[in-house]
């Protein structure tokens, strides 16, 4: 599993999180809320839980059995 900090601002992030939506291979497993940088008002960071959706599917199906 990796975790990734993302930063930019709310349109950057919008799309982004979109984008591993539709990834074929990723999946995002948790994220965050976007949370304000200090300093600026247009620069925010997400948190996120990102791992490869064959592992996923191995997880569930071992818990499934």
């Amino acid at each position: 599993m990796l975790k990734i900090r993302i930063s930019g601002a709310t349109y950057e992030l919008k799309d982004y999180l979109e984008h591993m939506k539709k990834d074929k291979i990723y999946q995002i497993i948790s994220k965050s809320r976007p949370l304000k940088n200090k300093g600026t008002n247009r620069i925010f960071r997400v948190f996120t839980d990102v791992d490869k959706k064959t592992k996923i599917v191995a997880r569930e199906s071992k818990t499934v059995e």
